[in-house]
């Protein structure tokens, strides 16, 4: 119970934290450094034993939490045309992905034991840094 409200509360400060930070260095490199940072915080989660995980459960969910709505508007200015469809399939498939995924470490969990199943997690923040690396700010155009 105190893991998941430590999540879901820097969940909270994750979200707020993304935007202010996207403000002031683009969403982009705000993206790309919440996932650098993710990359730590998930291993800590997995590998620190005791109520010292609880610091790493929250430095992972403020990392991950903090580009959620990023990739949201970051579609919107990919796709202009189709705002509702890029806002729609970026939310769709992450919750997709998400909801396939859970099964799958579930059952790693069952076979093995839970820190490898969440070790399995730590290559995902390093897949999306590197992703994210390869994005470019999308110029916005000038308000009519």
């Amino acid at each position: 119970a105190v893991a998941l409200f430590v999540l879901f509360a820097g969940g909270a400060v994750g979200t707020v934290l993304g935007g202010r930070l996207a403000a002031r260095w683009g969403r982009v490199r705000t993206m790309s450094l919440a996932y650098l940072l993710a990359i730590p915080a998930v291993a800590g989660v997995v590998l620190v034993p005791g109520p010292v995980a609880y610091a790493f459960v929250a430095a992972s969910s403020i990392a991950l939490y903090a580009p959620f709505s990023l990739h949201v508007t970051l579609g919107q200015d990919f796709l202009p045309s189709r705002v509702g469809t890029a806002s729609g399939v970026t939310l769709g498939l992450a919750v997709s992905v998400g909801g396939l995924a859970s099964p799958l470490v579930g059952a790693v969990a069952e076979a093995a034991t839970l820190r490898v199943a969440l070790a399995c997690l730590i290559v995902f923040p390093v897949l999306a840094w590197l992703l994210a690396r390869t994005l470019k700010e999308p110029a916005l155009e000038p308000a009519a």
